[in-house]
C-alpha cells in the first residue's frame, strides 16, 4: 500500500522493480552510506541491489515492511518497519536517505505520517529506531518524533 506523506514525499513498498533506480542512489551516496550502513559495502550492483531488496522482502520477520521513499517523485531511500517483536510488541524501525535528500527534514514528515500507521495497523506499542551513537543526524530526527534515547 502506497503511503502519502505530504504533497512531495510518498512510501511505496519496495519492490525488485526499483533495483536499477535504487543501485543508482546507493552509488551516488555511497561515502556517506558507509559510514552508518555496513551492507552498502555489499551493493555493488544492480544484481546485488536486487538481493538486498530480496533479503528485506523475504526476511521472514514478524510485521516487517519495507518501503522505497520517493521525494519529488525521484527514489531517496528506503523505510522499513524491519519487525515487530510479538512478545515484547516493539517495532523495530530503520531509514536511510540519499545525500540530495538530507537535510530536507523529510523524515520528520515521514514519521509524523508512519507513526500512526503503525500503531493502526499492528500490535505495536513502541517503535524503536537503532543507529550509531556518532549518527547525530538521525538521533535528532527521532528525537524531534518524541523519541527517548535508551542506551548504547
Amino acid at each position: 500500500m502506497e503511503l502519502v506523506i505530504s504533497d512531495s514525499i510518498t512510501l511505496k513498498p519496495l519492490d525488485i522493480s526499483h533495483a536499477v533506480e535504487l543501485y543508482q542512489v546507493i552509488a551516488d551516496s555511497r561515502e556517506n552510506l558507509s559510514q552508518f550502513l555496513p551492507w552498502v559495502d555489499d551493493v555493488i550492483d544492480v544484481n546485488s541491489t536486487k538481493r538486498y531488496i530480496y533479503e528485506r522482502l523475504h526476511s521472514g520477520k514478524a510485521g516487517s515492511q519495507w518501503f522505497a521513499v520517493y521525494i519529488e517523485d525521484r527514489l531517496s531511500g528506503v523505510f522499513g518497519i524491519k519487525h515487530i517483536d510479538p512478545d515484547s510488541k516493539g517495532a523495530e524501525c530503520g531509514y536511510w536517505l540519499a545525500d540530495f535528500a538530507r537535510g530536507q527534514r523529510a523524515m520528520n514528515q515521514v514519521l509524523t505520517k508512519i507513526v500512526p500507521y503503525i500503531k493502526n495497523n499492528s500490535h505495536a506499542k513502541v517503535i524503536e529506531f537503532c543507529c550509531l551513537e556518532e549518527n547525530l543526524a538521525s538521533i535528532k530526527v527521532v528525537q524531534r518524533a518524541g523519541a527517548q534515547f535508551k542506551y548504547y
